[in-house]
């Protein structure tokens, strides 16, 4: 586990959500067809705070998709973020967003410093992200719960290198915010310096955009899709967190190699 002490910044914060697959209503929209998350079924969204410069962290980022396989509710998604650079590499995927984002948490959560790897389930608890029995026992107690929103994702359109949609809520989710979040895959990189110099790195679910608003009964989002993003290789991400205490409160996911 490696640890950073950084002064915080208590910048907004949005909540997170992934896919849910047991048995998903499908809304037709158009020549589309979106897979929306069961009806207030529990979710235990998954945030791994990594880095490509971090040797603890490949660890984590290969734990991360087994416990996707726990359950069909379970979300996960990595964030990189961008205070290791400083140390002989850049990694690709880091964004200061992401970096302000686990600080937030920390604040909340009353932690001393942010650190890698970090693991948050549903915005409630915080963990070492290699720790797989904690992790564990952190879904168990995420998935007892049941979401608070539903999330419907209508009238997708995709042109050129944008995505625009309507997100429709419904059930608690006043004092609560909405992101949107393209999400790669996979990914592998060849670390050339740094602490993991010489490897080669996979990484799944990653974080590459995310785009905040307040909760309202109807939504609308527009999107840039990041540069060499295959159409295949990105999911939509949409999801609810409420203000106050970060909890995440309800997960949606579109497909686009499936629509």
């Amino acid at each position: 586990m490696k640890r950073i002490v950084i002064v915080f910044s208590f910048a907004g914060i949005a909540g997170l959500a992934f896919i849910m697959k047991k048995k998903p209503i499908v809304l037709q929209t158009g020549s589309k067809s979106v897979p929306v998350a069961g009806r207030f079924e529990p979710v235990a969204v998954l945030e791994l705070f990594t880095s490509e410069v971090c040797s603890s962290c490949p660890s984590a980022d290969k734990l991360l998709p087994q416990l996707a396989k726990l359950d069909s509710n379970i979300i996960t998604l990595s964030f990189h973020v961008d205070y290791w650079n400083r140390l002989g590499w850049t990694d690709p995927f880091s964004n200061r967003e992401y970096s302000e984002r686990q600080r937030t948490y920390a604040s909340q959560l009353n932690l001393e410093s942010v650190y890698t790897p970090q693991l948050v389930v549903n915005g409630e608890y915080e963990l070492v992200g290699s720790n797989r029995s904690n992790a564990e026992t952190a879904i168990k107690k995420a998935l007892k719960e049941k979401s608070l929103v539903q999330i419907d994702i209508i009238d997708v359109k995709s042109a050129s290198n944008k995505v625009s949609f309507i997100s429709m809520l419904s059930g608690d989710y006043k004092k609560t915010n909405l992101l949107a979040a393209i999400v790669q895959k996979q990914a592998s990189t060849k670390v050339r310096a740094g602490e993991n110099g010489g490897a080669t790195l996979s990484h799944s679910n990653i974080v590459r955009l995310f785009s905040t608003q307040v909760a309202a009964q109807k939504n609308t989002f527009e999107l840039t899709i990041p540069e060499k993003l295959i159409k295949d290789d990105w999911q939509l991400v949409v999801y609810t967190q409420q203000k106050n205490d970060l909890k995440i409160t309800g997960a949606v996911i579109f497909n686009a190699d499936k629509n």
